[in-house]
């Protein structure tokens, strides 16, 4: 057999449901995902919620500021009508509903995006679950972000993200000896590296033997799909999990 990687839905099975919502969460779940990720920010009665934007406006019309708003507030909006009739009325979700419902044995990948003023909140909505740590990574860009979350609870598991061209290797400042570098000061556990064509076998095989896991978002093209695998990477994150878990198989 093959090997084939995790799949995991970025925002949930997105390119159908409304991202960052229950409805694309399960939807994920029943195309046959191991994981799903999503994205969470901080509104201003410190409740942690499934969102990307710093505001509503896209997926809402309504633009809200999310920190400047309470989750009340914030709940009121329809965030699931931009992607179709069926999905008038989905709300934005607190992180401890996903929590609640993570099916054992899954994946969840948590995205921070806002600074260091979401921990506390965010320990709290963890520590309230019932969620196996096993099952959970917490993904974030900032290299201080990923010092702050080991430094307070080195127990979690803790993925940095890297969002570069694929010259990244030749012309680009950053350099795999760096990444590699970076890997061991911080002592994070996984590696996440946005989808493109300078991602190599070897670069793949490096990283790897560092002992890390290596993501790889967004993979929403079947051969790129079987390309990642054929490298043996951990995990995809795809906005179309059925599609590329067949496209694999």
């Amino acid at each position: 057999m093959n090997y084939i990687p995790k799949v995991i839905a970025h925002r949930g099975a997105s390119s159908v449901a409304p991202e960052n919502t229950m409805a694309a969460f399960d939807l994920a779940w029943l195309e046959g995902a191991d994981g799903v990720e999503c994205d969470v920010r901080l509104t201003s009665d410190c409740q942690v919620v499934c969102i990307h934007d710093p505001d509503t406006g896209r997926v809402a019309g309504d633009l809200l500021v999310v920190e400047s708003h309470t989750y009340e507030a914030l709940s009121a909006l329809d965030v699931g009508g931009w992607k179709g009739d069926a999905y008038v009325g989905t709300k934005i979700p607190l992180l401890s509903e996903l929590l609640a419902k993570m099916p054992p044995g899954k994946k969840l990948l948590v995205e921070l995006k806002t600074g260091e003023e979401i921990l506390t909140p965010l320990f709290d909505v963890i520590d309230a679950s019932k969620i196996e740590l096993k099952q959970l990574a917490i993904i974030v860009f900032d290299t201080e972000m990923v010092k702050a979350l080991k430094a307070r609870r080195p127990e979690l598991n803790v993925y940095w993200l890297i969002d570069v061209t694929s010259n990244w290797l030749g012309r680009s400042k950053l350099k795999l000896a760096d990444v590699l570098d970076t890997v061991i000061e911080t002592n994070v556990d996984g590696l996440g590296l946005r989808c493109h064509s300078g991602i190599n076998r070897e670069m793949v095989k490096a990283i790897l033997e560092a002992d890390v896991d290596l993501n790889i978002w967004t993979v929403d093209d079947a051969s790129d799909a079987r390309r990642y695998a054929t490298f043996g990477v951990t995990s995809i994150s795809t906005n179309c999990p059925r599609a590329m878990l067949d496209a694999m198989r």
